[in-house]
Formats: structure tokens, C-alpha cells, sequence
């Protein structure tokens, strides 16, 4: 819509349309459908301004305005005309702002060297800029879902090792382990491998960076503990469902808050 917008008023520029100014009363010029401008006020008198479809009088009007300021002697006078911003400026208005002359050639210049520049940096044509530009985006999404899968290996890698320190809490099966690099998505995935380990009498608690996943199996739900609470009492924040839960930690605290998982877990249970 924008580029249609644009379009038809650079082809009205072109036209060369003479533009005619009339002062007459305001009732006048209402009877005659000029157009008042959003949000302008107007006096008993009013400056009507008529862009003319040919310089013959006896051809319509192509607009017709009441308008306080100074206006051109015909259309080409304008020169080009950009938009520049669009936006809302009441319920069912739009507002566009744009550039002609001068400005319009000067945006057009500082557009055009920054194509240039964005060409030189990748080593192609101004033309083969689009098509360069969507061969590089394809190649990092590629980059990152390469890079997500070594990082989902190395946590996997991660928490095999972890899997080792897993303690024994008044019967239950334990494990606070930060693993570096992941993300939430991981740390769930390994929550739910933890608990295919531990399918009875299991809790974990996963960190990465500020973000922890705490997990407990059925049977600790039944017996009242929650996989929140583990986050909370450990110092984070966080909640979820009573067998998996998703909160906060702050990252300087997160070994001395992993330590406590025991004491917690123990406390749960008495």
C-alpha cells in the first residue's frame, strides 16, 4: 500500500498539473468539497488550493484542498517524493510522512551509498545485493541449528558425567548439576532423561546460566514435594507444575545453591 501510495503521487508529480490558489469563505469552499486537512483549524476565510487535471479550466479538478500555506506554481515543481515513516494517528487514520526536492535526492544519495557499502562488504554487485543477503541468512540459520546440536550434545556429554554424583536422600535419588552453554529447552530435555533413569524416588535440579529446571517424579508428588519448592528453597524464583518446574538463580550463587538441593529435599520429606 505504501509503494502504491508513493507511486500514484510521483505519477501526479509527472503529470505536471498546473496548481491554482482562490481565496473565498469557508462555507463556500465546504459546498464545494474541498478537503480540510486532519487536525488543521480554519477561519471565516479560507486559501482553497486546486491541482488541476490539464490547464484547460474545463477539466476536473485532481485534488481540492483548503490549505493556510504556500504551495507551488504546478506539480513538477515537487520533484521526487519519498516516504519516509507511516503510522497511526487516530482509530482508522493513517499518517505518512515523506521528502520531495532536495530532501528526497539527498535520502535517495545516502540510501544508495549505503547499498554500495553493504555490496562492498559482500563482495558483490549493488544488484546481487537481496539474493547475497538471503544465501547468508540461510547459511546462519544453518550455522545456528549446527551449533544447537553441538551444544545439545556437549550438555547431554555434561550431564552423563553428572549422573556420577547423584546422592541418595532418605531414599530418593538426587542430582543438582549446572550444565554450561545450554538452554531451557536442553535442560527439560534432560530433566525428562533423568527421571527415564529414575522413574521412582527421583529430583533433579538443572542450571544453566541464571536459568534452572527442577524435576521430581510422581511418586515425591504424591508425597508432597513439588518441583517449585526445590527451586525456591534452594534461593531461586520460579514455579511451574508440581513434577516440573522453571524459575531463576542468580549465576554467583548457583554452586552454593546447588549444595543445598540435599538439605532441601531432605526437609521435604520428613
Amino acid at each position: 500500500q505504501i509503494e502504491r501510495v508513493e507511486k500514484m503521487v510521483n505519477e501526479a508529480i509527472a503529470e505536471d498539473m498546473p496548481v491554482v490558489k482562490v481565496t473565498k469563505s469557508l462555507d463556500e469552499a465546504k459546498k464545494e468539497g474541498a478537503m480540510a486537512l486532519f487536525g488543521e483549524k480554519y477561519g471565516e476565510t479560507v486559501r482553497t488550493i486546486s491541482i488541476l487535471e490539464s490547464d484547460s479550466s474545463a477539466v476536473g479538478k485532481y485534488s481540492y484542498e483548503l490549505c493556510g500555506g504556500t504551495h507551488l506554481e504546478r506539480t513538477s515543481d515537487i520533484g521526487a517524493f519519498l516516504i519516509v515513516s507511516e503510522g497511526s494517528a487516530a482509530a482508522g487514520i493513517r499518517r505518512i510522512e515523506a521528502v520531495t526536492g532536495r530532501g528526497a535526492y539527498e535520502l535517495i544519495a545516502k540510501r544508495f551509498k549505503s547499498l554500495k557499502q553493504t555490496a562492498g562488504a559482500l563482495k558483490s554487485s549493488v544488484d546481487e545485493v537481496p539474493a547475497k543477503v538471503e544465501s547468508l541468512q540461510e547459511e546462519v540459520s544453518d550455522l545456528k541449528k549446527e551449533l544447537a546440536n553441538l551444544r545439545a550434545q556437549q550438555a547431554l556429554a555434561t550431564f552423563d558425567q553428572r549422573l556420577s554424583t547423584v546422592q541418595t536422600v532418605n531414599g530418593v535419588n538426587a542430582l543438582g548439576a549446572e550444565i554450561p552453554d545450554s538452554n531451557v529447552d536442553t535442560l527439560r530435555l534432560l530433566a525428562d532423561k533423568f527421571r527415564e533413569k529414575y522413574p521412582q524416588s527421583g529430583a533433579v535440579v538443572l542450571v544453566t546460566g541464571s536459568t534452572v529446571i527442577a524435576a521430581v517424579t510422581e511418586d515425591l508428588v504424591k508425597r508432597g514435594v513439588k518441583a517449585g519448592d526445590l527451586i525456591t528453597g534452594i534461593g531461586g524464583k520460579g514455579g511451574g507444575r508440581p513434577n516440573l518446574a522453571q524459575g531463576s538463580l542468580p549465576e554467583e550463587k548457583v554452586k552454593d545453591a546447588l549444595s543445598r538441593l540435599p538439605d532441601v529435599l531432605a526437609g521435604k520429606l520428613k
